[in-house]
């Protein structure tokens, strides 16, 4: 599979406000209720595909957290004994986001949303590159969305960072397709593996110019004997923002090492 276009929004955390003005000047869709997660998907995707021609295009929408900040806000309402509006209360369902993006987007394919802990955007990756195999859908459009936890008080009580990396806005995206004209960059494998002696062997037979792992993969470079001088450095929590740092760099090929706590994960090997 092909990569033609990436778009990656990575901020501090921001206003809703700001992300609305930006959403202004690039489309006419009406969001002026909708929750700051879905304003950040929207915008992310609508700058990634930016005068892109696309046919039966599937959405598939990556998310640890979905609308934190409107879910924190429907808590603090029911807590204090107070109605739930209407618009709070269905800005608590990240599932909409799928299909806001798809409304702006004026795509008919198919669109999802997915949570799987700590491996939310290889997951949706999966999907879209197994719906292109079977020819379900000719291009796909893969996001990974989350609101900055800085609002949370405390955050790092609830998740899992062992790197104590910032949260961020993130809406990242990766447009592919089995075309190989104009891409910038090819999947070349895709491969899970159950345990870390299953990785091991996986990785005698790879040759790269560059890795990058998330936070659990990152606490077995010892173990894997990975030349640490090979190693894409950052402070990213999300897979696709990852993956876009490294096709920006000048190295031709390339590895993206997920896994969970339980050593369970994927590589992905990349070449340009």
């Amino acid at each position: 599979m092909y990569i033609h276009k990436t778009y990656s929004l990575n901020n501090e955390n921001k206003s809703i406000k700001l992300y609305k003005s930006e959403l202004k000047e690039i489309s006419k869709i009406n969001l002026r209720r909708s929750s700051k997660f879905n304003i950040l998907a929207i915008l992310g995707a609508l700058r990634c595909m930016d005068n892109t021609k696309y046919n039966n295009m599937g959405i598939y929408i990556a998310s640890e957290y979905g609308s934190i900040t409107s879910v924190k806000k429907v808590v603090e309402d029911v807590s204090q004994n107070s109605i739930v509006m209407p618009f709070d209360f269905l800005n608590i369902n990240s599932n909409n986001v799928s299909f806001y993006v798809s409304q702006a987007l004026v795509s008919n394919g198919k669109n999802m949303v997915l949570t799987s802990h700590d491996l939310s955007f290889e997951k949706a990756l999966e999907f879209a590159l197994f719906d292109l195999e079977i020819n379900e859908v000719n291009d796909a459009l893969i996001g990974n969305i989350d609101e900055s936890l800085d609002d949370i008080n405390d955050f790092n009580k609830y998740i899992f960072n062992k790197q104590n990396n910032p949260s961020k806005d993130t809406s990242s995206w990766i447009y592919l397709n089995k075309e190989k004209e104009n891409s910038i960059a090819k999947i070349e494998e895709f491969l899970s593996f159950s345990n870390l002696s299953e990785l091991k062997d996986i990785l005698k037979d790879v040759i790269y110019d560059l890795i990058t792992l998330n936070q659990y993969a990152k606490e077995e470079i010892n173990e894997l004997k990975i030349n640490k001088d090979l190693i894409f450095s950052h402070d990213n929590i999300h897979g696709c923002t990852n993956i876009i740092s490294m096709l920006n760099t000048n190295k031709k090929s390339f590895i993206y090492l997920s896994m969970d706590k339980n050593k369970k994960g994927y590589l992905l090997r990349f070449s340009k």
